[in-house]
């Protein structure tokens, strides 16, 4: 999004604006740093100024851990106003909830929340109604503590009301989709925000609210007449969620800290909390350290945007991952003249080696751009047209009906009710399987070959590390080399995550998945040897990787004279005939159990000891049949690390939902 003022400007004395990083109705909202080094929030506000004139005075003396601190209103030469504020880098609610479909970890609910109501209780305590409590305006403070702190941005100021979650606007108080009834009668007590918590902690529940509809007008209403389905939220929870969305605020939990004694573990007195320091004035910066202000995110930064938008998760992943060293470098507190030497000597450096890393980043920006392409016209509809579908799902996973809890609804060892049991692997592993053969035709081709083509991007620039291993190769030989790994290692990584995508659950014994894993070792043993002579290159063989090519078993016991041909030269370059490559790359691939590496109910999404045992097994084997090392060893190891962080994952959340029931 653009905004008014770039990077640099000095719109009010004494700051420097660094980026834009929320805007809405409002205004917008800069980090910037004070001249002497502070890093703080500014928000110019130009519109309703008066009602948020108002609120910001009313709460700029407040106090509290978990309230973003307003340190104070400035006006510049323009007569624009301006709100100066703490500053929070981490995530907000709003994006943890997204990262989470089906509902958040309970635990993490729990401590969201704990936090959440000690900053409302703190304004019902001095006399101050937030009135805009959403996810959008929780953030984690990832700098404060060992596990962050929450904190609550945008309280006690007007806000605008919206017909969707993230765009349009009419002049009231609220956001629509966690206003209370009583609001349309234009009554604005502590009970709106009480109403607010149930509406969010349903959401962190179960992944959304629990009213929706195509226009303000129909939220509105359900918010007036409609009950909230509650089968989707846990037992635990059930209680404070049906009591804080009564449409009657007599009726309503009368407290935060009532609302909080009804939460798992619940104790009316942990909502206390002792404020933090803040300071009193901007220029008396003794009062605390430089990384006490560390960031606020505003109003939501797609609060202009389409909630229907799906944004390519690689381009995704980049900008984030950009946007995140921007931050850091901004943050980098040494001489300015000292940062720009070291970036003008980076960029130096990058010209100077272009030869080396043009290539491979051309070759990346092609497949990347058939990626795109394929994605754009497939995968997105498909995930615009499941995404409600995905939420009615979430639904029916949550509710005391699902299958795993139907079908193990009667332990052989009964336990008290209401405790939950964890099942063994052998009881909910087959419920995971059959979710993934459930799963739509459409939906689960799409996730195949997103897989396939984050995999050919992975191989290929894990590629980039062969010539460590090969100094003396000329430059163009590196080239031909690394369009060998690339090409080979590609097809190992598909043809694995293709056997696991099409086969997983539905074998009981090894026997057909090493019988598909030897046609893949022969397969990628053909193409090994095919694409070395087609690019006329040897492949490196560093001392013959520890066993020398007539020592093998094979040469030794069988008499297989295959591997006496090998030649090397000057540049450690070994020739290897067909059969060698075919029988190797056929051991290593049968001998091992490579789905292992890519199932859909592996515990983590990769593992270091798993693709250590497949790099011993690789060289082992080539004492059985020679193959030039480190070649062998390096095909593996990129082939399952590919395999282990491209292939589909349960993540920890859904893995605990289906092997813990309630019973």
């Amino acid at each position: 999004m653009k905004f008014l003022y770039p990077t640099g400007s000095r719109p009010l004395d004494g700051y420097t604006i660094k980026r834009g990083i929320g805007r809405g109705g409002f205004g917008e909202v800069y980090f910037a740093t004070s001249d002497a080094g502070k890093e703080v929030a500014i928000k110019l506000i130009r519109r309703n100024l008066d009602v948020e004139l108002r609120g910001v005075t009313h709460c700029l003396n407040l106090k509290h851990s978990n309230l973003i601190s307003l340190y104070d209103i400035r006006e510049d030469d323009a007569g624009d106003q301006w709100v100066i504020m703490e500053y929070v880098a981490g995530d907000s609610l709003e994006q943890a909830i997204e990262r989470n479909p089906n509902g958040m970890d309970e635990a993490d609910v729990v401590r969201w929340f704990r936090e959440i109501c000690a900053g409302v209780a703190y304004l019902h305590d001095h006399g101050i109604v937030h009135r805009d409590l959403k996810p959008a305006n929780v953030f984690l403070d990832n700098y404060s503590g060992a596990h962050g702190i929450v904190k609550i941005g945008d309280y006690g100021l007007a806000k605008f009301i919206s017909c969707s979650r993230r765009s349009g606007q009419t002049e009231s108080v609220g956001t629509v989709h966690y206003m209370a009834p009583e609001i349309a009668n234009g009554r604005y007590g502590r009970e709106v925000d009480t109403y607010a918590l149930g509406i969010i902690l349903y959401e962190m529940l179960t992944g959304h609210v629990p009213f929706e509809g195509e226009s303000m007008g129909e939220v509105i209403m359900k918010h007036l007449t409609a009950e909230p389905d509650l089968a989707a939220v846990p037992l635990a929870f059930r209680e404070a969620v049906q009591r804080t969305l009564a449409k009657d605020p007599e009726v309503r939990v009368g407290s935060v800290g009532e609302l909080l004694a009804l939460l798992p573990g619940g104790n009316i007195n942990t909502v206390s909390q002792s404020p933090v320091p803040a300071p009193d004035g901007l220029g008396d910066s003794r009062q605390f350290s430089h990384t006490e202000v560390r960031g606020y995110r505003g109003e939501s930064r797609a609060a202009d945007g389409d909630s229907t938008h799906v944004r390519e998760p690689l381009l995704q992943a980049a900008g984030e991952s950009w946007r995140s060293l921007i931050d850091k470098w901004y943050r980098w507190d040494v001489n300015p003249v000292f940062k720009g030497l070291l970036l003008f000597l980076a960029v130096g450096l990058a010209l100077l080696m272009s030869p080396l890393w043009i290539y491979p980043v051309a070759t990346v920006g092609v497949i990347y751009i058939a990626y795109y392409i394929f994605w754009s016209l497939l995968v997105e509809p498909g995930v615009r047209s499941h995404r409600q579908r995905r939420r009615e799902a979430a639904q029916a996973e949550k509710s005391p009906a699902n299958a795993v809890t139907a079908h193990y609804a009667a332990p052989a060892h009964p336990h008290p009710p209401g405790r939950r049991r964890v099942l063994k692997p052998s009881e909910w592993i087959p419920v995971a399987h059959q979710q993934l053969r459930d799963m739509p035709t459409r939906e689960k081709l799409s996730g195949w070959v997103l897989s396939l083509l984050a995999s050919a991007v992975m191989c290929s620039v894990m590629s980039l590390v062969v010539p460590l291993f090969a100094s003396d190769i000329p430059t163009v030989d590196r080239q031909a080399l690394h369009l060998w790994f690339s090409v080979v290692t590609t097809l190992g990584a598909w043809c694995v995550i293709t056997v696991n995508r099409f086969g997983e659950g539905r074998f009981e014994d090894q026997v057909p998945l090493r019988t598909l894993m030897l046609v893949t070792g022969l397969l990628v043993g053909s193409v090994a040897y095919g694409m070395s002579s087609l690019l006329l290159i040897g492949l490196p063989a560093e001392g013959g990787g520890g066993v020398n090519p007539g020592a093998t078993m094979l040469h030794e016991v069988a008499s297989v004279p295959a591997a006496t041909s090998v030649q090397f030269s000057e540049s450690h370059l070994a020739n290897v005939d067909f059969a060698s490559s075919l029988i190797y790359f056929a051991l290593v691939f049968v001998a091992m159990r490579w789905w292992r590496m890519g199932e859909y109910v592996r515990e983590g999404r990769s593992s270091i000891w798993r693709v250590a045992a497949i790099v011993i097994g690789a060289w082992l084997l080539h004492v059985v049949c020679w193959y030039p090392q480190p070649t062998g060893v390096m095909v593996a190891a990129i082939v399952a690390t590919s395999v282990q962080l491209c292939s589909p994952w349960l993540r920890p959340s859904e893995r605990k939902q289906l092997s813990e029931v309630t019973v």
